[in-house]
């Protein structure tokens, strides 16, 4: 697991975060990212992702609005997908983001801490 302490509200950082589709311009490794469903609020519940060279994979998304929590699993069947969870929880300078990433299949050592600092850059210069 890797936490960091982000500079803007958990509310502000989780509604960037459910923005799925905009992962393909922050995490690192990740080629395409294609939103399959979405709930009744326009979230990603099943996207299917090229990442790095080889895999292709689908993961089901579990929002928690009132946990600020997302937990993901592969989709059925699917054999390069990885299960993990983030969180998020106000301080008093902002917020600490908790990232967790169950297995590492065909991720590089510290995929965590690269992800999760893409993600305050990209929140950084979203919020210019």
């Amino acid at each position: 697991m890797h936490v960091e302490r982000l500079p803007v509200s958990a509310a502000v950082a989780f509604r960037a975060f459910e923005d799925v589709a905009q992962q393909r311009r922050w995490v690192p490794g990740v080629k395409k990212v294609k939103v399959v469903r979405t709930d009744e609020r326009g979230r990603a519940l099943e996207v299917f992702y090229e990442f790095g060279e080889t895999l292709a994979y689908a993961l089901v998304f579990r929002w928690d609005d009132a946990a600020r929590k997302v937990r993901w699993v592969p989709s059925s069947g699917v054999l390069d997908g990885v299960s993990g969870s983030a969180w998020f929880e106000d301080t008093a300078e902002g917020c600490v983001l908790h990232y967790h990433l169950e297995a590492l299949k065909g991720r590089p050592e510290g995929h965590e801490r690269e992800v999760v600092a893409a993600f305050v850059r990209w929140l950084a210069q979203a919020a210019r």
